[in-house]
């Protein structure tokens, strides 16, 4: 496999997890419709935004890791000639498992913010 193939398999599981690093930190900062988790309750204010980010942040690290893992053992798999399968098919599953991991981190981050807050915004506790 080129570099570039193995880059490319590799790309979007290594973006979510760079994704989880960044929202992690607390990027963005600010709330918006542009950029970073954005559902109906997380924007409701600053405090559900902060956690919001910092829950799918940590979701995202190790979705992301869990994905990276795949994808690589899948290169590695197919690079032995242990699983038969074209280049640009492992490129589109690494894509088809990161995405399948970003809709899955909407359900426990939801979760989270109804466990937290009300449908106001305001903490529960």
């Amino acid at each position: 496999m080129e570099s570039w193939e193995l880059l490319s398999a590799i790309l979007v599981p290594l973006i979510l997890l760079v994704a989880g690093l960044f929202t992690r930190i607390g990027l963005p900062k600010k709330v918006n419709w542009f950029v970073g988790y954005r559902t109906s309750l997380a924007c409701k204010n600053q405090d559900t935004w902060g956690f919001a980010h910092k829950y799918w942040g940590k979701l995202m690290i190790i979705f992301g890791i869990i994905a990276l893992a795949l994808c690589i053992a899948g290169v590695i798999l197919v690079e032995r000639g242990i699983f038969e399968l074209e280049h640009g098919m492992l490129i589109g599953a690494s894509g088809v498992i990161s995405l399948i991991f970003v809709i899955l981190s909407i359900i426990p981050t939801e979760i989270a913010l109804r466990k937290e807050f009300d449908k106001d915004g305001i903490r529960r506790r």
